[in-house]
């Protein structure tokens, strides 16, 4: 039986369980059972837990399918690794270590690029603000005079879940942290909402395996909030993929052109529409989840089988 490990991040091997919400766990080990009904078996393992003197991983956790057993096994070489690991380059750095004797999905180049903020704001500048780096107030000031919106977006170079965007008015400035570098752009006044969809400030994501869209949904913020994550407070709305405006076709035309590169690619990316209903690329996710609320459970089983389609014909590449 194949072998796929999904690899996290940080964390104590001493847990007594892999999961602290019990939803997540479900979802997981309805993905595992499904994985191991298709003759492949699936571990979860942080990278911390690999061993780089012998190329394997010293710990794993298992899924034996049967009631939440899961259990603790040694030694686990497997044959492809599933990246779920947060963007980050100290944990890139970990991972490319790894990368040298195990394949990964997604790609690590595909996951380098596509988590950069400022590298896919390059990429795709026709349809994204264009950003600048700032590491101290005295350079953001220098680039102020370029942002034409009062309201201003800091954030961080690769992060996700919201987590470090700053949405301020430029007399704001002075209360923002500068101990990590930042990308600076203009406010997309989003308040308009999206054509024929929604009428309140939002972003709206489309899920992708390959070229294929497999869901989309709207996020809105929390009354008092510009950010729509739902680890924000935002809300979720499931949109009908024939419903979305065409206005995204060109643009997820040349997404789609510039990143054929990598095959059995899996990401997300995020939009959000000006007052002039002007479509703009926020940003993009190279790690959409497995968890799936309940809104977007209907498109679960979906979501797993296409995943289970790229295991399998990565798993036949290995070796050749």
């Amino acid at each position: 039986m194949k072998k796929v490990l999904i690899l996290f991040g940080k964390s104590k091997w001493e847990k007594s369980k892999p999961f602290i919400n019990a939803e997540y766990q479900y979802s997981y080990e309805h993905f595992y059972t499904l994985c191991k009904e298709n003759g492949i078996q699936m571990y979860r393992a942080s990278y911390q837990w690999y061993d780089k003197e012998n190329h394997i991983f010293k710990h794993a956790w298992k899924y034996e399918g049967t009631e939440g057993n899961w259990t603790k096994v040694e030694s686990i070489t497997p044959d492809l690794i599933y990246d779920k690991t947060k963007a980050d380059i100290g944990t890139y750095r970990e991972k490319l270590v790894i990368n040298e004797h195990y394949p990964f999905i997604n790609d690590l180049n595909f996951t380098r690029v596509i988590d950069d903020k400022f590298i896919t704001s390059l990429i795709f500048s026709e349809w994204s603000k264009k950003n600048w780096f700032v590491k101290s107030e005295a350079e953001l000031n220098t680039v102020l005079p370029e942002l034409k919106t009062e309201k201003i977006v800091v954030k961080p170079v690769s992060e996700s879940g919201g987590n470090g965007v700053c949405i301020v008015n430029k007399s704001e400035i002075g209360s923002l942290d500068f101990s990590n570098e930042k990308i600076v752009q203009e406010f997309i006044d989003s308040s308009n909402g999206i054509p024929g969809l929604s009428d309140s400030t939002h972003d709206l994501r489309l899920v992708f395996v390959g070229k294929k869209l497999i869901y989309a949904y709207i996020r809105e913020p929390k009354d008092g909030c510009f950010l729509a994550n739902l680890a924000q407070g935002g809300t979720l709305t499931i949109v009908p993929i024939e419903n979305l405006p065409k206005s995204l076709d060109p643009v997820l035309r040349h997404v789609h052109a510039i990143l054929d590169s990598f095959t059995d690619r899996i990401f997300a990316v995020d939009f959000m529409f000006d007052e002039n209903s002007r479509p703009w690329i926020v940003e993009f996710n190279s790690m959409p989840g497995l968890y799936f609320t309940e809104k977007e459970k209907p498109y679960m089983m979906e979501m797993y089988q296409e995943l289970l389609g790229v295991f399998k014909r990565q798993l036949a590449l290995v070796g050749k």
